[in-house]
């Protein structure tokens, strides 16, 4: 359906610019006089071809990265709001924006969307698109309100891309000074270490007693080392088989939440999804059951998504949804309680919105006590090693050298 750019007056008299799609120019001239408007101009709008670029198997198999699926969304959202239809936003981003991914993936929307596919069936067909995206766009198709929700999940995306940003960062530095302090290790005691021993074994001279431990440990990862590899290639292969089972899956998964420390953040995040996914919904318009198959859906621990699933029949069968959620292992206890305090007031998504929040601050938090603790401890469990090695080696060579 071809689109129309006018030029009018409202009642006011303030001058009003927008697109209206309209199978002729007359039938927007009748649309914009029901309004009470004073027609000044109507241009059909140029048809916009859109050539989507190739995609890569990489592209096609992980879809647009979260910042471009957000930024793509806000992008949307201020075009809706200025009066662009919907398929002529979606055409401006195919063809203007700098991600070629997002370019691909819009053009393909573009298209299906001109043969009667509705927006959010349409993303439903293409990877990276999150659930909960999905579901809030078809909320906003049937309430009209599509710019709101585009901006809502745009936040959604941001705030999780956060967290899992704020948990690399903390883990970055202490995987890198691991992977190098380990790589310098296992290279002096598998390569140096046995040289330098056997030139002290010719030379007739005793080892220094720390040295002679090292070089016992380097005999026994030289004469061990391959079985002790094997052992755990094995035990890796077992973990991602037992994984790839439910029932292992779930007992890992249960399981991860009882960790010090690292357990608390998985909770925490856990209560953040949550929270922010089912507030989010149900402020959109969306039922609390039908909010709840997304969150069960969006969950990777397979225990919060069995819990999700009992709190969804608990619901069904006439029980409250605060009750199923009481589990000291699972989510944090402030859930359950403010759950119980929104279905008692009636306003259980302002709750689940000040539940995100907070724990949205909490996780920040953890994240960075996690990281103050970590860092110093690999550091100081690194320089032994490290520090131990080196001494070995170097009373070796003032051995060697008299």
């Amino acid at each position: 359906m071809p689109s129309f750019i006018f030029t009018a007056r409202d009642n006011a008299g303030q001058p009003q610019t927008g697109v209206i799609e309209a199978a002729s120019a007359t039938m927007v001239q009748a649309q914009l006089r029901e309004r009470g408007w004073i027609v000044v101009r109507i241009n059909q709008q140029a048809e916009i071809t859109v050539v989507s670029p190739p995609r890569n198997w990489v592209t096609n198999l992980l879809g647009p990265r979260s910042v471009d699926i957000e930024l793509s969304l806000r992008q949307l959202a201020v075009m809706l709001r200025g009066g662009i239809s919907l398929l002529s936003a979606m055409q401006t981003i195919a063809t203007q924006s700098d991600s070629k991914t997002i370019r691909s993936t819009y053009g393909e929307l573009v298209d299906q969307v001109q043969q009667g596919r509705s927006f959010s069936d349409s993303l439903e067909t293409q990877p990276g698109f999150p659930r909960f995206l999905i579901r809030l766009v078809r909320v906003g198709e049937r309430t009209g309100i599509q710019e709101t929700v585009l901006v809502r999940a745009a936040d959604m995306i941001r705030t999780r891309r956060d967290t899992v940003r704020e948990i690399a960062t903390a883990l970055t530095y202490p995987i890198i000074v691991l992977i190098a302090a380990g790589s310098a290790t296992a290279y002096m005691i598998t390569s140096l270490i046995p040289k330098l021993s056997r030139i002290l074994q010719s030379l007739g001279k005793p080892l220094p007693p720390i040295t002679e431990s090292l070089v016992k440990i380097s005999s026994f990862f030289h004469a061990w080392g391959t079985s002790i590899l094997a052992i755990l290639g094995a035990a890796i292969v077992l973990f991602i088989v037992s994984y790839m089972s439910s029932g292992g899956r779930l007992f890992i998964d249960r399981w991860s939440l009882r960790l010090p420390l690292i357990g608390k953040i998985f909770r925490l995040s856990g209560t953040l999804a949550f929270s922010q996914t089912l507030g989010g919904l149900t402020q959109s318009g969306v039922t609390v059951l039908d909010s709840l198959v997304t969150v069960q859906q969006m969950h990777s621990n397979m225990y919060f998504s069995q819990i999700v699933q009992r709190s969804r029949d608990a619901i069904i069968r006439g029980n409250n949804l605060a009750d199923t959620l009481r589990d000291r292992h699972a989510y944090m206890p402030l859930l359950a309680t403010m759950a119980a305090v929104g279905e008692e007031s009636g306003n259980l998504d302002d709750v689940m919105e000040q539940v995100s929040e907070f724990h949205q601050s909490q996780l920040s938090s953890m994240i960075k006590t996690l990281s103050a603790w970590i860092t110093p401890a690999i550091i100081v469990v690194v320089g032994s090693i490290v520090g131990y090695v080196y001494i070995a080696f170097f009373l070796g060579m003032f051995a060697v050298a008299g």
